[in-house]
C-alpha cells in the first residue's frame, strides 16, 4: 500500500515538473498583449454637486443611485466651477442638470484657503443623484 500511494506522488511530481511555466511562455513573441495606460490625469478633488437636498428614499432607507462623472473644470478664486470638458461623452440632460447643479454649487472657502483645491483647470469628479434630473 506504501508503495503504491509513494509511486502516485512521484507520478504527480513527474506531471507537474512536466508542465511548461508561465515565464516561457512569455519569453516567446506569440499572443503580445498591451497593458492599459489612462492618459487622463486623476482627479484632484471629488465634488457632491446636488446633495444639499434631500435624497430621495433618505429616510425610507431604499439606496439611492448615485453616477459619478469625471471632467475637466476651472474653478475660479471664488470657488464656481466650470465645465470645460468631459472624460466620456454625456447625454443632453445630464450635461444641462450638472450645469444648472454648478449655477448655486461652490467650492467651501476652507478648502481654498487651505491650498487643498487650487484655482485653475484641473480634473475632478462630479457626483450627482440620477433621480433628481428635470428633463
Amino acid at each position: 500500500m506504501k508503495a503504491l500511494l509513494f509511486m502516485f506522488f512521484a507520478l504527480l511530481c513527474i506531471l507537474f515538473s512536466c508542465q511548461s511555466s508561465p515565464k516561457s511562455q512569455e519569453d516567446g513573441e506569440g499572443d503580445v498583449q498591451e497593458e492599459f495606460m489612462d492618459t487622463t490625469p486623476k482627479a484632484t478633488a471629488i465634488f457632491w454637486i446636488d446633495k444639499k437636498k434631500k435624497l430621495p428614499g433618505y429616510m425610507s432607507g431604499k439606496p439611492v443611485p448615485i453616477r459619478t462623472l469625471k471632467a475637466q473644470v476651472e474653478i475660479d478664486t471664488m470657488g464656481s466651477i466650470e465645465v470645460l470638458s468631459y472624460v466620456k461623452p454625456q447625454t443632453k440632460s445630464v450635461e444641462k442638470h450638472i450645469n444648472r447643479c454648478l449655477e448655486t454649487f461652490r467650492v467651501k472657502k476652507v478648502l481654498m484657503d487651505s491650498a487643498y483645491i487650487n484655482p485653475g483647470i484641473q480634473y475632478v469628479q462630479l457626483r450627482y443623484t440620477p433621480s433628481k434630473m428635470k428633463d
